[in-house]
């Protein structure tokens, strides 16, 4: 799958840096992850979930170690750009 896009709102919140938003192949949207920031340069991603499948410890959408290796640098460049 390719990254088409990436998308970042940044945040206000003592947790989180940005809201990010991505698309694979121009037709998989993925909205609504949260960017945390590890460090001044690295970041981690927090997928979204249900409260459903928090109680279960399960995630709606988990990439492969791969995948979310490119969506990382994506949004991560995304942030750099967006930053200056």
């Amino acid at each position: 799958m390719d990254i088409t896009s990436a998308r970042i709102r940044f945040i206000n919140n003592s947790k989180y840096i940005a809201i990010a938003s991505v698309t694979l192949d121009k037709e998989l949207i993925i909205n609504d992850i949260r960017v945390v920031a590890n460090g001044k340069s690295d970041i981690r991603l927090i997928f979204p979930c249900s409260e459903r499948a928090l109680a279960r410890r399960q995630y709606n959408i988990l990439p492969d170690s791969e995948l979310y290796i490119r969506i990382k640098k994506a949004i991560f460049l995304e942030l750099k750009k967006e930053e200056k």
